[in-house]
C-alpha cells in the first residue's frame, strides 16, 4: 500500500469568462504548486466546487490536471456523488487517468444507514483497481463516523485511509496509532501544525492554492523540532484563514489567486461575487501575511 506524505493542494476549479473550465489556468496553477514543492493534488473536492460541476466537467478537469502534472505529482480525486453508480463511473475514469487514489464524501441529503455507507464504500473499492480514501467531513456531509464504523471500513484492504476534515484530533491520533499502515490526511488548514503533533504525515488543503509554501515551511520546522517557529507560520496561515472565512473561503481563494497573477474566474452561482470592500480587505490581509 502506498504511503502518502507531504502537502496535497485541494485545487480550485478555474473558470473562464464564459463559465467553462479554463484549462490554461489549470496548467499554470498546477505548475506553480509543483515548483513550490507540493507532493500532489486533490481534484474535484469541496474547494473545486465539485457538486456544481457536471460529470463530464469533472472528468475533463481531472484529465487537465493529470496532463499538467505529468509524473511530477500524485493525483487524488474525489468521485463522491449521491449515486453509487455515478461514483463508480467516475472512479473507473480516474483509474484510466492513472490517479494514485480516489476519494469520496459519504452520500448525503438522504438519511442513509451506516450499513448503507459501509456498502457504498465497499462497492466503490470493488469497482476499480485503485485505492480508496474515505472523506470524513461531518460539517458538510452531516455524517459522523464512530470508531467502530471506521474499524469496519478500514478493514477493507483497498481503503487506504482517510481525508480527515474534522476538528476531532483525539479521533485522528487514535486512528494513526491503531492503523499505522493506512494514510491519514488532515483536511483543516488551520490546525495543520496540531495534526502534525498527533502524528499526521500529510495534508490536503484549500489554502495551499495560495500559500503552499507556508505549509511546507511549517512541516519542515516541525520536523526540525522548531515548534515555536512553526507556530509563528501557522499563525500567519490562520490570519488568512480567518479573513477567508469572513468573505467566503472559495471565493476568497480565487480572489487572492487573481492578485497573485492566476485568474481562476469566479465561483459558480449561487455563490455571489465579492464586493469592493471585501476585495480590499483580502488585499490588505494578503499583503500583511506575505502573499
Amino acid at each position: 500500500m502506498k504511503k502518502f506524505d507531504g502537502i496535497y493542494t485541494a485545487l480550485v476549479t478555474p473558470f473562464d469568462q464564459k463559465g467553462s473550465i479554463n484549462s490554461g489556468a489549470v496548467q499554470r496553477l498546477v505548475e506553480r504548486n509543483i515548483k513550490q514543492g507540493v507532493s500532489g493534488f486533490y481534484v474535484c473536492g469541496s474547494t473545486g466546487e465539485s457538486y456544481l460541476l457536471t460529470k463530464e466537467e469533472r472528468k475533463y478537469l481531472l484529465e487537465a490536471v493529470c496532463e499538467a502534472a505529468g509524473n511530477d505529482a500524485d493525483i487524488l480525486v474525489n468521485v463522491g456523488m449521491f449515486s453509487t453508480d455515478y461514483a463508480i463511473e467516475l472512479a473507473k475514469h480516474a483509474e484510466k487517468q492513472g490517479v494514485k487514489a480516489v476519494s469520496s464524501v459519504p452520500p448525503f441529503y438522504f438519511p442513509f444507514t451506516m450499513e448503507e455507507y459501509v456498502e457504498y464504500y465497499s462497492d466503490l473499492a470493488d469497482s476499480a483497481d485503485v485505492p480508496v480514501l474515505l472523506y470524513n467531513i461531518p460539517a458538510m456531509s452531516s455524517v459522523t463516523f464512530a470508531g467502530d464504523d471506521l474499524k469496519r471500513l478500514l478493514a477493507n484492504e483497498k481503503i487506504t485511509g482517510i481525508k480527515h476534515t474534522s476538528y476531532d484530533l483525539f479521533q485522528l491520533q487514535q486512528l494513526i496509532h491503531q492503523y499505522p499502515e493506512k494514510n491519514f490526511f488532515i483536511g483543516h488548514d488551520e490546525i495543520f501544525l496540531s495534526a502534525l503533533a498527533v502524528g499526521a504525515h500529510a495534508g490536503i488543503g484549500s489554502t495551499y492554492n495560495i500559500m503552499a509554501g507556508k505549509f511546507i515551511k511549517i512541516r519542515e520546522l516541525f520536523m526540525q523540532g522548531k515548534t515555536k517557529e512553526a507556530a509563528e507560520v501557522q499563525n500567519e496561515v490562520n490570519n488568512v484563514v480567518s479573513a477567508l472565512c469572513r468573505v467566503g473561503i472559495f471565493k476568497g481563494i480565487k480572489e487572492i489567486l487573481k492578485m497573485q497573477g492566476i485568474d481562476c474566474g469566479y465561483c459558480r452561482k449561487p455563490f455571489k461575487k465579492l464586493d469592493d470592500t471585501q476585495r480590499a480587505f483580502l488585499l490588505e490581509t494578503a499583503e500583511r501575511n506575505g502573499l
